[in-house]
């Protein structure tokens, strides 16, 4: 029997997935409990989006905030002497995966009242949370770095999100976010787990896409990781339910002028 939770990977608590949390009691970051994974049979075909896989999701989501995420195409291309498969996350709603996760993480902020949420980002993340937020019927409020591209800034007001530019460095603009959560629910694309839920969808995707095997390698831009970690959890939910027989080698790429883990990894 599984008992899907969020729990502190430092501790060990525990806390019930419909408790409003988006970090442990000391302010760390939270997971949820390992699941089992699904099968062939469990995916929803009506569905031609991530919630297609729904039945791999930590608790029951009766009514889902979605535009149709998910389901991006997979094409193969030549590149050199290789032919790799390109999945093309620009298909999402707001053109990135970040869709993913957005569609999971509000459509359960919503199910347990979560009415009004905010959210630091100077891109993408913002734009989704936006997005889905506006389609959820939620408040919401993005905090960005003063030197967010009117471009990104415009595209999150263009959802009717209100936005919030913070001088100084990015960090300022968590920083903010996490002062005004003692008002307004920090639906953060870092830190709450459920956005991990749903950005796991792409490795269920591959999976079916290849006939319901693992790709060899996996080679992912990241900022952060949420992606890389999504990946990771879903295949690792595929081999304890006994549907790939070993997990594919994940490869972690970032553009030299933003990339923390490379650098953390140097260091």
């Amino acid at each position: 029997m599984h008992d899907p939770h969020y729990f502190d990977p430092l501790t060990g608590a525990r806390h019930a997935l419909d408790e409003a949390r988006w970090c442990s009691d000391a302010r760390t970051p939270l997971m949820i409990s390992p699941l089992p994974g699904i099968s062939p049979d469990d995916i929803d075909r009506r569905e031609r989006s991530l919630w297609r896989y729904r039945a791999a999701l930590p608790g029951a989501v009766t009514r889902p905030v979605s535009m149709g995420e998910g389901g991006t195409p997979m094409v193969e291309r030549a590149w050199g002497w290789l032919r790799p498969h390109f999945k093309l996350e620009w298909f999402n709603p707001t053109c990135s995966f970040k869709d993913r996760g957005a569609a999971v993480m509000l459509s359960w902020l919503r199910q347990i009242g979560i009415g009004a949420i905010a959210e630091d980002s100077s891109g993408n993340g913002g734009a989704a949370i936006a997005a889905y937020g506006a389609a959820a019927g939620m408040g919401v409020t993005i905090f960005a770095p003063a030197y967010t591209s009117s471009a990104k800034v415009a595209q999150i007001r263009a959802f009717g999100a209100n936005v919030q530019l913070v001088q100084g460095p990015r960090e300022n603009a968590e920083t903010a976010a996490i002062e005004a959560a003692a008002r307004i629910f920090y639906a953060s694309h870092n830190w709450q787990p459920f956005f991990l839920q749903g950005t796991k969808s792409i490795a269920y995707e591959m999976w079916e896409d290849f006939g319901f095997q693992a790709p060899d390698n996996v080679v992912i831009p990241a900022g952060a990781g949420s992606n890389v970690l999504g990946c990771a959890i879903g295949f690792a939910e595929l081999l304890a339910a006994g549907q790939i027989k070993r997990l594919p080698r994940l490869f972690v790429a970032q553009p030299l002028n933003c990339s923390p883990l490379d650098a953390s990894f140097q260091a």
